[in-house]
């Protein structure tokens, strides 16, 4: 357990989670190790092989239950009716949770609280950091297309046979960067048509990246995860933008934390 103060509050832990391989060095007697939260054990943990049917985050939460890990997660607001091969729960979690992109559009990530795993929509988190320029050692800005698409097809299966298969491109920005096509399953979804359209609007879009180092003391913030939002005041204390947090690298020296943030504009 890590906790932000010296008194081991609950309030202040910001890490819970197994020891995986403690080091200790022969000459200096220094001990180091890696640790990873909870979540760790839904890729050390397999399922045989199951039957989802029903919502799929709610199913989601059904079976990681069985695991004895304290596991909620919300409905995402579509039905699976599958069977799925043996797999590890994270295997599981990444792809229902890639569906639940494809179909709804929206984003999910896991958010530990101490001894809780809780999949929370991006951006859903109540406590929302916000740094102020003076906090911020280094800052670059860009885009990526790493992750846009510029066709998209939406296919419907009937006895393993494609019923039906829509496809929407964006024409233009196929001349400025290529193409780069995504196929969707739509499962029970009935509306292709409409599902292709959408995907289609989201993949598309060429997100603002941000790159940035951040000095601070706030134990809140400590709890950063990929998936949080966050706030930064620019540098004329006016002006104040939302990012998305998609990677984070934290180290503790001396009371302060230094923060290697990988933001993204949504």
């Amino acid at each position: 357990m890590l906790f932000s103060g010296y008194e081991l509050k609950e309030s202040q832990q910001f890490f819970h989670g197994p020891i995986i391989n403690p080091l200790r060095d022969d000459k200096t007697s220094d001990l180091t190790a890696t640790a990873y939260e909870l979540a760790w054990y839904l890729q050390k943990n397999e399922t045989s092989r199951i039957k989802l049917d029903g919502d799929a985050g709610k199913e989601l939460e059904r079976v990681i239950r069985t695991t004895g890990i304290n596991f909620s997660c919300p409905a995402f607001g579509f039905t699976v009716k599958d069977r799925f091969s043996s797999q590890s729960f994270a295997a599981l979690y990444t792809t229902l949770t890639e569906q639940a992109y494809e179909k709804t559009g929206k984003r999910y990530f896991i958010q530990p609280q101490r001894d809780k795993l809780i999949i929370l929509p991006e951006g859903g988190n109540t406590l929302v950091p916000m740094f102020r320029a003076s906090l911020i050692e280094s800052s670059s800005t860009g885009e990526s297309i790493e992750e846009v698409y510029t066709v998209v097809t939406v296919e419907r299966y009937k006895d393993d046979k494609v019923a039906q298969s829509v496809t929407e491109e964006n024409a233009s920005l196929i001349k400025q960067i290529g193409r780069m096509q995504k196929v969707i399953d739509a499962g029970e979804e009935t509306g292709v048509s409409s599902l292709a359209t959408r995907q289609l609007a989201e993949l598309s879009k060429i997100p603002r990246t941000r790159s940035i180092t951040v000095h601070h003391q706030d134990g809140n913030a400590a709890k950063i995860r990929a998936g949080w939002l966050v706030k930064i005041m620019e540098k004329d204390n006016k002006t104040i933008t939302d990012w998305i947090v998609t990677s984070c690298n934290a180290r503790w020296k001396g009371g302060w934390y230094t923060m290697d943030l990988q933001l993204e504009r949504r």
